[in-house]
C-alpha cells in the first residue's frame, strides 16, 4: 500500500543532512526544529497557531481539554473512523455517542448528529462537544455541523489525521472549525518515521491550553494543571520538514492517480465522492463493493494490495460495549463497514503499477 523506500530516495541527500543535524546539535525534544516545523505548518494550512505533539491520539484528547471537555461530558463521534476517535473522548473520561456517517461520503451526518444530541439532552445528559472525522481525504461537511454546533453551543472539533493536505473552496484541511487534530503516522499524506501530531487552531486561548497540557501543565515555571508529556522528537520534526518540502509534488501525483482511477473504474465498484468545491490530499482511495471480500481476494491474486478498513466499527468493539449510538441507529455506518475497500494510491506508483490496479478491478465479475 505505501513505498517508503521510494520516498526516501526523493528525499534524499537533505534528509539524511537533516537527521545529522539532529544529532549534531543534541536537542532532541523541543529542538529548533519543531519550532520550524509549527510555523511551517501554520503556513501551510492556513492557521494562526499549530502545536506538535506526540502523536494524533495526542492531539485530539488535549484539544478536548483545550475546550473543557472533561468526565461527564458527552462527545459526539463517527463510529466509522479508526478507534483513536472514540478513545481520545474516553481516555479524558467522558463518553463517546456514536453517530452515523453520510453515505455518500463516509463523513458524520448532520442530522444523526442532531438526533443524538437531543436525545442524549432528553436524558439529561452534559453535551460537551462535537468531533467529526475527514474520513479518507474527504472533508466533512463543516457548515451543516458547524451549524449544528452553534444551534447547541458545542465545541466543533476535527480529527484530520487522514486529510492534511486536502482543500475545500481554497481553505486547506486544519483550519476549519474551532481546532483540528492531525496524525503524522507513516501512512498518512504528511507521515513521519516514528508518531508524531500536531494541533490547529485560530483561537490563541485553545492553543495556549494545548501547549501548556501538553507540556506537563507547565505555564510561566509551574505546574498549573495536571497535564501529560507529549512533545514532538526533534528528529521527527527534522524529517516532516523534509517532506512537507516536496508534499505539494507528491499530492499533484496523488490526485492524479486519484483521476486515473476514476475514469478506469467506473461502472464497477461505487467510487469516493468529493464534496463539492473540495480537493482531496487522496492518502487513501476508498472504494465500495457488495463483493467486497471476493473482490479482494481477485486483487490478491494478481499481486494487488487491498484493506478493508473498519470492518468493525467501534460501537462494535468489545472496549466500547454498550456504548449509545443516535436514536437511528447507524445503518450508514454498516454499510460502509460491509463494503469498503481501500487500493494504493501512494504517490511512487509508477504508471505500470496504476494500470496493474485499475486492470485488476475492470477484470473483476463478482
Amino acid at each position: 500500500m505505501l513505498d517508503i523506500g521510494r520516498q526516501r530516495d526523493a528525499l534524499e541527500p537533505g534528509l539524511t543532512a537533516a537527521v545529522t543535524a539532529v544529532l549534531d546539535h543534541g536537542r532532541f525534544v523541543n529542538g529548533p526544529e519543531v519550532q520550524e516545523l509549527e510555523a511551517a505548518l501554520s503556513a501551510y494550512a492556513g492557521v494562526a497557531h499549530t502545536v506538535a505533539c506526540a502523536n494524533g491520539t495526542d492531539a485530539l484528547q488535549i484539544l478536548l481539554r483545550a475546550v473543557g471537555v472533561g468526565p461527564g461530558d458527552v462527545v459526539f463521534v463517527p463510529s466509522l473512523t479508526y478507534v483513536a476517535t472514540a478513545e481520545a473522548v474516553a481516555l479524558i473520561g467522558a463518553e463517546p455517542v456514536f453517530v452515523d456517517v453520510d453515505l455518500a461520503t463516509a463523513n458524520m451526518d448532520a442530522g444523526s448528529l442532531a438526533e443524538a444530541i437531543a436525545m442524549v439532552k432528553a436524558a439529561g445528559g452534559k453535551p460537551g462537544a462535537v468531533m467529526a472525522v475527514d474520513l479518507f481525504s474527504l472533508p466533512a461537511d463543516y457548515a451543516a455541523l458547524g451549524a449544528v454546533c452553534a444551534q447547541h453551543g458545542l465545541p466543533f472539533l476535527i480529527d484530520a489525521a487522514q486529510s492534511f493536505g486536502t482543500t475545500l473552496d481554497g481553505k486547506r484541511a486544519g483550519s476549519f472549525a474551532d481546532a483540528a487534530g492531525t496524525s503524522f503516522y507513516p501512512s498518512k499524506s504528511l507521515g513521519g518515521y516514528g508518531d508524531g501530531g500536531a494541533m490547529f487552531t485560530a483561537d490563541p486561548g485553545i492553543a495556549e491550553r494545548a501547549r501548556i497540557i501538553a507540556n506537563h501543565g507547565v505555564s510561566e515555571g509551574r505546574h498549573t494543571m495536571v497535564g501529560t508529556n507529549s512533545r514532538l522528537d526533534s528528529m521527527q520534526a527534522a524529517i516532516l520538514l523534509r517532506k512537507l518540502a516536496i508534499f505539494d509534488d507528491e499530492l499533484v501525483r496523488r490526485r492524479s492517480i486519484a483521476a486515473r482511477y476514476a475514469a478506469g473504474m467506473a461502472g464497477k465498484v461505487t467510487l469516493p465522492a468529493p464534496p463539492e468545491g473540495s480537493d482531496p490530499c487522496w492518502a487513501y482511495y476508498v472504494v465500495r463493493s457488495e463483493a467486497r471480500d471476493a473482490l479482494a481476494e481477485h486483487l490478491a491474486a494478481r499481486d494487488v494490495p487491498s484493506v478493508a478498513y473498519y470492518k468493525e466499527p467501534i460501537h462494535r468493539q468489545p472496549a466500547f460495549a454498550g456504548a449509545r449510538t443516535a436514536p437511528g441507529g447507524l445503518p450508514n455506518t454498516e454499510v460502509y463497514a460491509d463494503t469498503l475497500l481501500c487500493l494504493p494510491s501512494h504517490p511512487y506508483m509508477t504508471d505500470d503499477e496504476v494500470a496493474q490496479v485499475i486492470d485488476a478491478v475492470q477484470g473483476f465479475s463478482g
